[in-house]
């Protein structure tokens, strides 16, 4: 017996909702995606290039708009916390940023 049409789109919802879960557990992981795990950048300069560089977790899209870029002291350290926004879905992203010196 085939499925109804509804029972498929809750289906395939609450896949796509699962796989978004995933896809933000594993950006939690990555460079940038907690506070312990801050991208290393040499300037503030390049900080919000490439935040705007990273596509959305939710949809995909390229392009997140840059709400809010602030210097914060987090257990001790100096970052600078990025909030972004998905302008197609609305999702909200925060990146984590760490300017280290060159020798």
């Amino acid at each position: 017996m085939a499925k109804r049409a509804r029972t498929e789109r809750r289906e395939a919802a609450r896949a796509a909702e699962k796989l978004v879960l995933q896809r933000e557990k594993l950006a939690a992981l990555e460079p940038g995606g907690t506070p312990t795990r801050p991208i290393a950048v040499t300037t503030a300069s390049v900080i919000e290039p490439h935040a705007r560089a990273l596509a959305c977790l939710r949809c995909g899209e390229s392009g997140v708009r840059l709400e809010e870029h602030d210097a914060r002291e987090i257990d001790g350290h100096r970052l600078r916390v990025v909030r972004l926004a998905c302008p197609l879905c609305g999702a909200r992203r925060v990146i984590y940023f760490r300017i280290v010196e060159t020798n």
